[in-house]
Formats: C-alpha cells, structure tokens, sequence
C-alpha cells in the first residue's frame, strides 16, 4: 500500500478509536510525524552492529523525538508522565505506529526493527499483547519476527514482575522478538534479586546495557560491581544477544571487547559512518 494510502489508513483508524477531530498523522519533509498535545512526534533510528565487524548493521533502535511547535529542544520523556493508563496505551501505540511508517524505506533490508515499549502499556493490556500492533506490521507488509519489542526494566516496577512478564511472553508467543534492558543505575540488591530472576524466567533475544552499567567493574572490592559480574555471567549463559549501548570512543570499544558484547551500538560508529558508510546484514545476530 502506497505510504500516503497508509497515513491515511492510520489517521482514521486512530481518530475513531481515540475520539479526535484533527488527524494525528502527518507528513513532514518525507518523515510521518504524530502529534500529542501541542508535540510534535517524529522517528530517530540508530544502528545496531556487530561487536565483531561494527559495518555490519543488524537492525535499527527507533528512538522518540518530541518537539513544541517551532522548537528543537527533544521532550520525549514528557510525552509518557502521562498519569491515565489509557493515554499511555494510546501514545504508546501510536509512536510505534510512527517509527514502523517511517522504517518502511528501510525495510527491504531485512534489518531488526526495534520498538521500545513503555512498562505501564504492558501493565495496562490485559491480555493479547502484540495483537493490535500485529495488524499494523501486516498493513505495512511486514512480519513480527522483525520487530523486537525493547522494554526497560527498572526497580520502579520491581513489584510487578510476574505481570511484565506474561506480557513479554505474550509478544513471544505471537512471534515477536524481544529485548530487556536493565536500569543502569539500579543498586545492588535489584540486580541480584530482581534481574537475574528475570532472565531466567523469560530468556529474551536480547538483553540491552549501557557502558556506564559497568563502570565500576574495576573496583573488585565493590559488592555492587561483584554482583554486575555475576549478571554478565548469566547473560552469557543463556541463548540471547548481548548488546552494549553507548559506545562513544575508543575505551568504551576496548570495554565491549572485553565484556564480550554480541552487539554495539553508540555515536562513535555514526561518527564513523561519515565517513564510511556502513553495510546492511540481513536478520540473524
């Protein structure tokens, strides 16, 4: 379906189902762009690599941009403070709708598209996750085994393992690929009582981590760093994909060699990228 047919599609569809009088689609010098309030919604993509030959590119992380009217300062947190479930489900639905119409260029590549989806939309969808969002990937002629829903797990949510988890399982069964990633700043007592639980139980395809997350690993006397080592472990034990996010210079290449990273991704390589463009893999880490 042509992309205008398509934003056209979703305008209506979103407008009926939310109530509203102006479309919630647009098109903006070549880009779909949504609109929330008095923001303005648009699509990043940046890629993610092999560790082992960065010019690989296996697939790209959608990240939200939000604008005021006129403005380039990004407000993307703001747009999910929302405090009614529904608006986040709602938003929620609608930014992924977005990012898919705008990676349709791209998706002759066969790349991993992947969509971050925010905890209280998981929590607030009772059952038969992924079903509404199916039928946006097949409208758009593509397949869920290409969409890896990214989600955070942070301590914030500590208490409702077991709901994340039927919804994560609930993506998997309908084909969907899926990615955790771990607070960063999370002490030490979550990672030990928390994450690893977490990987045990739903052995996600991918497992995400900023390089700041192991910033303290040299200190070998620190509880918190001892219990980051024993995380790496079980992440290198199960069958998913390790990426390491944030790579901005050479040090931070050395520390995802040395971390055993499957996956890069971070601004070193898109500087990198200028001046060398990067090559397309095709699906498979």
């Amino acid at each position: 379906m042509p992309l205008h047919d398509l934003v056209e599609y979703f305008n209506q569809r979103i407008s009926d189902e939310q109530g509203l009088k102006i479309p919630p689609l647009s098109v903006r010098g070549g880009q779909i762009e949504g609109r929330f309030g008095d923001l303005r919604l648009a699509s990043e993509f940046h890629p993610i690599r092999r560790a082992d030959d960065p010019s690989q590119v296996i697939g790209h992380d959608a990240t939200l941009q939000a604008f005021e009217p006129e403005s380039s300062h990004n407000l993307a947190a703001k747009v999910f403070h929302a405090a009614d479930v529904g608006s986040i489900i709602n938003v929620d639905r609608m930014v992924r709708t977005i990012h898919m119409l705008n990676y349709l260029p791209d998706a002759h590549e066969n790349g991993y598209l992947f969509l971050h989806v925010h905890p209280r939309h998981i929590l607030g969808v009772k059952r038969d996750h992924g079903a509404y969002f199916e039928e946006v990937i097949f409208r758009c002629g593509l397949s869920p085994r290409r969409v890896v829903i990214s989600v955070p797990v942070t301590p914030v949510y500590d208490r409702q393992l077991i709901l994340l988890l039927e919804g994560l399982k609930n993506y998997q069964e309908r084909g969907y690929g899926t990615a955790i990633k771990f607070d960063d700043k999370a002490n030490a007592a979550f990672l030990e009582r928390y994450c690893i639980e977490f990987l045990y139980r739903i052995t996600p395809d991918f497992v995400r981590l900023d390089r700041t997350f192991f910033s303290t690993l040299r200190q070998n006397e620190d509880v918190s760093a001892r219990r980051k080592t024993n995380l790496l472990s079980v992440i290198h034990s199960l069958d998913a994909h390790f990426v390491v996010e944030g790579i901005d210079d050479q040090r931070d290449v050395a520390l995802a060699k040395a971390l055993r990273a499957d996956l890069v991704k971070g601004a070193y390589y898109e500087r990198q990228d200028a001046v060398e463009p990067p090559l397309r893999a095709v699906t498979g880490a």
